[in-house]
């Protein structure tokens, strides 16, 4: 859903009952040092890192941190409050929790996932909190720890890799605020390897960020440049095209270029050189181009 409408409904929840805080998750690593010591400085005494392991101490500064309202905050407060961390946090803004759970507390609940157990009973480091991994643990509350970590939580609203529009999808928790235990996270095999995902889909939404500002594109926030790289992903692989390269150029170009390249006789002629002879696609572009232009 969009962000207007999500809005609504988060506001919604919390008049169902005084308990219940807003809190909002920011990838620090997303912004400028500056912009990090800033953001910090505003919402200071209501602002905790997520990585509080002693092992992640070295990321903690860049990782992901919980903002919350001020504990005496009413509705109308905690509204604001949505509103200024969007405005503030920007891209780097990547989901919003409510729940009755005091947000300290509830950081030092949510750190608990930071690290978990794999498949080889080795201790990894986890991104769950992002738009690919968090659906997939909730989908996964079987697992060693997951229900008892999404326990306190009445609702997480996590970013949609949406190609048009920055969206948010709800995911229920339980609603317990008293259920504090969590038991070691275990991740099996099948879900290790959803997990893992696609390296070249992170990879080319950040590469992208600087080239669609360049062109003044309307929406350009992590979770539509995602949508947007995974759309365009899927188009090149749906064409033939396998190599890396081949995809990068794909991607960049239908990006950045949209249907106006799309329905030349250039690119079509380009994809053919490319699937059939070989050739690099944007240097088998770029000749296209050049032989039509002369």
């Amino acid at each position: 859903m969009s962000k207007h409408s999500a809005a609504a409904l988060i506001i919604d929840e919390l008049r169902e009952s005084p308990a219940y805080r807003l809190a909002g998750l920011v990838e620090m690593s997303r912004l400028e040092p500056a912009e990090r010591s800033a953001l910090r400085e505003t919402h200071r005494g209501n602002a905790w890192p997520l990585l509080q392991q002693p092992e992640l101490a070295n990321l903690r500064e860049i990782g992901p941190w919980l903002f919350g309202t001020k504990p005496d905050a009413d509705l109308q407060g905690q509204s604001d409050f949505y509103s200024a961390l969007g405005r503030t946090a920007g891209d780097a803004l990547c989901g919003w929790i409510v729940s009755a759970l005091p947000p300290a507390r509830l950081a030092e609940h949510l750190s608990k996932a930071a690290v978990v157990e794999g498949p080889d009973d080795a201790s990894y480091m986890l991104r769950y909190h992002t738009e690919h991994a968090l659906p997939i643990l909730h989908a996964r509350h079987d697992l060693p720890g997951i229900a008892e970590w999404l326990a306190p939580i009445r609702s997480w609203w996590v970013a949609l890799a949406d190609p048009q529009h920055r969206a948010w999808r709800r995911l229920s928790g339980y609603d317990k605020p008293e259920h504090l235990h969590v038991p070691p996270i275990r991740i099996d095999q099948d879900c290790w390897d959803m997990l893992a995902g696609d390296p070249l889909l992170y990879r080319l939404a950040d590469q992208l960020k600087a080239p669609l500002q360049a062109v003044g594109a309307k929406e350009n926030c992590q979770s539509t440049r995602l949508g947007l790289v995974r759309q365009y992903l899927e188009q090149a692989r749906q064409h033939g095209l396998t190599r890396q390269a081949d995809l990068v150029d794909y991607v960049t170009l239908m990006a950045l270029q949209g249907p106006a390249l799309h329905n030349t006789p250039a690119w079509q002629q380009a994809l053919n050189d490319a699937l059939n002879h070989g050739r690099p696609l944007a240097e088998a572009l770029q000749a296209r181009t050049r032989q039509r232009t002369y």
